[in-house]
């Protein structure tokens, strides 16, 4: 699959960290939305994750020079030319600067005529997403690709009657994209083959702020491989937490030094968005039907009270 620019439709979390995400690998970018101002948002958000990229750069030296102060060691100047070598900027100023200008904003699906891949991460509700790939279907060139950030929906019926179906495909980003590699990668049964094979094969060549993307193919299956296992996973935390086994924070210490987890489940779906959570829920309760997908009522209270986790202030935590 041969990528030169990419356009993203939904300059959410989501979409403007997967615009940055691409903007780093080098490529041109459109990011688009609903309003001029979500997307001027958007446009916002790529610079502050680009900012802190570049200041986490500039201040690895320092900081590495700091620790070894407090371990007590004095380095020679060898040892310092050495250090100071290891740790230069990879993402300097000028590179930072680069990124953003690969970023640009669209007010209109005018600017995806000639993109070679496009990428809707809207909200995850078929009569929000549906729309947009019909926008995209009436826009793009025949040999362009499009895929849903879906993390439930059957890419299938999204792509239903689409001139493009068989260049359509799921290509599900986790959140924050900067740092976590994981894309699952899903086709329907109308999309071709090459399709799919040429996306894992233009991904793997890309990179995160960490270290190489890892694309895994997956079949067409309600909410794929990770959130299958970790919503039902959310759903026992949140009966434990009903049923005063242990707090909150006590659970996601519990979950993290106990399992190896990195983040305990409260924190991740805080991180995600307990809207998301619930509907990826009640899409894996609809489409397959066992009561151990069904949502937990504390998660369906809590999102019925606008308490959506990180991004509202508020979810199983309180955010400053």
């Amino acid at each position: 699959m041969r990528i030169q620019k990419v356009g993203v439709v939904g300059a959410g979390t989501m979409g403007s960290a997967i615009a940055e995400l691409v903007a780093f690998n080098e490529i041109d970018v459109v990011l688009t939305d609903r309003t001029p101002e979500l997307v001027a948002r958007g446009v916002t958000r790529v610079g502050a994750i680009v900012d802190e990229l570049v200041a986490y750069h500039a201040g690895r030296l320092d900081a590495e020079r700091k620790r070894l102060r407090g371990l007590g060691l004095e380095l020679t100047a060898d040892q310092e030319s050495t250090l100071a070598h290891r740790l230069a900027p990879a993402v300097t100023r000028e590179r930072g600067d680069a990124i953003k200008a690969r970023v640009r904003a669209a007010d209109g699906w005018d600017a995806f005529a000639d993109v070679d891949l496009a990428i809707e991460a809207v909200f995850e509700r078929e009569e929000v997403k549906r729309p947009v790939l019909e926008s995209l279907d009436r826009v793009l060139p025949a040999g362009a690709t499009i895929a849903s950030n879906t993390s439930s929906l059957a890419i299938s019926r999204l792509a239903h009657g689409l001139v493009h179906a068989p260049s359509t495909l799921a290509l599900h980003f986790f959140n924050p994209p900067a740092t976590l590699p994981l894309i699952e990668v899903a086709g329907g049964l109308e999309t071709r083959e090459d399709v799919v094979t040429g996306a894992i094969e233009a991904l793997q060549g890309w990179h995160n702020h960490r270290g190489p993307l890892v694309p895994v193919r997956v079949r067409e299956s309600p909410a794929f491989v990770v959130n299958r296992l970790l919503l039902p996973l959310l759903d026992d935390a949140c009966h434990l937490l009903d049923e005063g086994v242990a707090s909150a924070r006590d659970i996601d210490v519990a979950m993290k030094a106990g399992a190896g987890l990195p983040m305990g489940p409260f924190e991740l779906a805080d991180l995600i968005g307990l809207d998301v959570a619930l509907d990826v829920a009640e899409t894996l309760s609809r489409e397959l039907g066992e009561a151990k997908y069904r949502p937990s009522p504390r998660l369906r209270r809590m999102v019925d009270a606008g308490w959506l986790g990180r991004k509202s202030g508020r979810g199983f935590y309180e955010y400053v």
